[in-house]
């Protein structure tokens, strides 16, 4: 959510990268909620599929916090009108605080670590297939991220080509991570085994 500072004055928190890149895909051009959520997730790359069924919780955030308005707008399909949302003066300056302030950035703790945490012996079988699966994920994210590369003819064509660039470099090293993850896990079966 939102932290207040004195005066009235909402910034965003860093807590939800999302619920900036919301507001942002706004500030570039209004927008319904699947649109939002379209062009954030082109922005933001292949690692981070903005959900546009999720997005309008974001959106009713920055709507309680006055950085966005919403006007319903009439549609050529059903439902024949669209709840079409725009960023307001205070959502523009909001954005402009969040570029300026540092970064909050935290190290990436999936689900796969906490089953390794507190695994035992007894429990490789189970964390062998957890991280074959995971593997195959990686993948198939890699083969989509490959596939969205763009050419940077433009600002955005930039962005979007570094957005795919970090999302490569961060799932090839998480598959080398369960390669060796697997490799060591093997290793300790056999051990315990022979």
């Amino acid at each position: 959510m939102a932290e207040q500072k004195t005066g009235g004055e909402v910034k965003l928190d860093g807590k939800s990268p999302i619920r900036a890149a919301a507001l942002a895909a706004l500030i570039e051009a209004p927008g319904h909620g699947w649109d939002v959520a379209r062009r954030a997730s082109l922005r933001m790359g292949s690692s981070w599929g903005v959900d546009a069924k999720h997005v309008y919780s974001y959106l009713k955030r920055l709507l309680a916090d006055e950085l966005i308005r919403v006007e319903r707008e009439p549609s050529d399909r059903p439902p024949y009108v669209l709840d079409v949302y725009y960023p307001t003066e205070k959502g523009k300056q909001a954005r402009r605080a969040w570029l300026a302030a540092r970064p909050r950035t935290k190290v990436v703790r999936g689900d796969l670590n906490i089953r390794l945490g507190f695994s035992t012996e007894e429990d490789i079988p189970e964390l062998l297939r957890a991280f074959a699966e995971r593997r195959l994920d990686v993948l198939e994210e890699l083969e989509e991220n490959t596939a969205r590369e763009t050419l940077q003819v433009s600002y955005v064509g930039t962005v979007i080509s570094l957005q795919c660039s970090a999302a490569d470099k961060r799932l090839r090293a998480e598959k080398e991570w369960i390669d060796e993850a697997c490799r060591k896990l093997e290793e300790r079966r056999e051990k315990r085994s022979g």
